[in-house]
C-alpha cells in the first residue's frame, strides 16, 4: 500500500514535464487575419467564437481601466464586431498582428476619452 502512494504522489511530477511541452507547442496569439476570418465565416461556431473572443478583449481592457478607451456601457455587441470587422476589412495590412491589440486601437479611435 505505501509503494502504491508513493506511485500515485510521485508520477504527477514526471507528467509536469511532458504537459508542459505540449501546452507551449499549441498556444499562439490570436492574429488579427484569424480573427477577420472567424467574424466573416459562414459557420455560426466560427462567427460565435470571433465574436467571444473580441468581448473577452472588451472586458479585459474595461476591468483593466484602460485610459485610451471610454466605450459606454450600453454599448451592443453588433456595434463592436461591426467597427472591428470594418477596421479589419479596410487595413489587411494589419492582419498579421496580435488580435487583441488591434482590437484595442480600433476601439481606442472610436470610443476615446475625453
Amino acid at each position: 500500500m505505501v509503494r502504491i502512494s508513493s506511485l500515485i504522489f510521485v508520477l504527477p511530477f514526471f507528467l509536469l514535464p511532458a504537459s508542459a511541452g505540449w501546452a507551449s507547442s499549441s498556444v499562439r496569439f490570436l492574429t488579427a487575419g484569424d480573427l477577420f476570418l472567424k467574424l466573416t465565416s459562414q459557420h455560426l461556431e466560427e462567427q460565435l467564437a470571433g465574436q467571444h473572443y473580441l468581448m473577452g478583449v472588451l472586458d479585459g481592457l474595461t476591468l483593466a481601466k484602460d485610459p485610451r478607451l471610454c466605450v459606454r456601457t450600453a454599448i451592443q455587441l453588433n456595434e463592436v464586431v461591426t467597427l472591428v470587422r470594418a477596421q479589419l476589412t479596410s487595413r489587411p495590412d494589419i492582419h498579421r498582428f496580435n488580435a487583441a491589440s488591434v482590437i484595442r486601437e480600433t476601439l481606442a479611435t472610436e470610443f476615446p476619452c475625453t
